[in-house]
């Protein structure tokens, strides 16, 4: 099979297109034929060599979630023929990426698609995304019906997933992205969108009006203002939620990090969601496998809303 491999840590072109072993399904695993992924801060962090924990010894493969569709299965449940995605998580003994032609998954990290549905490739932009997504808002800041949730990057993957989730959970949405993402946000569902380099966002930064905020990207300390008395903060990265507890924690905010996992359960309901239309993939870029260093290259450089796909017909 063909698979997406690093030898080294660096940057961006150390990522090689090479044939490498088609893997071996084990008891209760089914084994996937990869259509499309997304690409992700940790994702890159792990290629440059600044998390140090996947796997041993190289080569590597990038890539952390994917769509596709099950070829062969060892699990009853799963039937050859079903449409899954799939988010690995951190896997510290193995070296394995989604960037590859073929993937074995043990059920624990596979979510489901309805039987009579057939995704579109553009989905396999939003399982990671999408998951940090509900785990911050519905377990790490536990949002309740009717509360209003600001959320900051709105524009990439994880926001625009978070600002449809809220609606789904019952919330009230505001945003904060840049000016490609203003539209894009509003139709989502955000009932207040602001660019981040608008001089009114000052006003939001200081107003102690939201119950939630999740910083999707930038610092969290240049919003605890914007969280209300009693309220939270959730960080997606948890490098920023670690450097900005000193000052969470002089203004009495109540800051919390998160990590996505790979809970089946939810990639399943969040496969439920998309299924019935609440929940849809919003690609500001597209990539064919062959391009996927220029992702790598291209990310957090702006330029773009909405997530970065990438497609794995080579």
């Amino acid at each position: 099979m063909w698979a997406m491999q690093y030898h080294r840590y660096g940057a961006a072109d150390v990522i090689q297109r090479e044939e490498a072993a088609a893997p071996t399904l084990a008891t209760d695993e089914v084994l996937v034929r990869t259509t499309s992924s997304g690409v992700s801060a940790i994702d890159l962090m792990y290629r440059a060599g600044q998390l140090r924990i996947h796997g041993f010894g190289f080569p590597k493969q990038p890539g952390f979630d994917a769509l596709g569709q099950v070829v062969e299965s060892r699990n009853p449940a799963i039937r050859p023929g079903t449409w899954v995605w799939t988010v690995l998580g951190l896997e510290p003994r193995r070296t394995r990426g989604t960037a590859v032609e073929l993937l074995t998954l043990d059920p624990s990290r596979v979510g489901v698609f309805p039987d009579d549905f057939v995704p579109d490739p553009t989905v396999g932009s939003l399982p990671l995304g999408a998951l940090t997504a509900l785990k911050s808002l519905r377990d790490i800041a536990r949002l309740q019906r009717g509360e209003r949730v600001l959320i900051v990057g709105a524009g990439g993957a994880v926001g625009t997933a978070a600002v449809q989730l809220a609606t789904i959970l019952g919330a009230r949405a505001d945003a904060v992205c840049g000016a490609k993402g203003l539209e894009l946000c509003a139709a989502l569902g955000a009932e207040q969108v602001v660019d981040h380099a608008d001089a009114d966002v000052q006003a939001i930064q200081h107003g102690h009006a939201y119950d939630v905020v999740l910083v999707a990207a930038g610092r969290g300390t240049d919003w605890l203002d914007a969280v209300r008395p009693g309220g939270r903060m959730v960080l997606t990265r948890l490098d920023t939620w670690v450097a900005g507890l000193p000052a969470a924690w002089r203004g009495r905010v109540r800051t919390l990090g998160v990590a996505a996992g790979h809970d089946s359960g939810d990639l399943t309901w969040l496969a439920q969601q998309v299924a019935a239309g609440g929940l849809r993939p919003t690609v500001g870029v597209t990539y064919p496998m062959t391009d996927l260093a220029r992702a790598h290259a291209d990310y957090g450089h702006g330029g773009t809303a909405g997530a970065r796909l990438i497609v794995h017909a080579t």
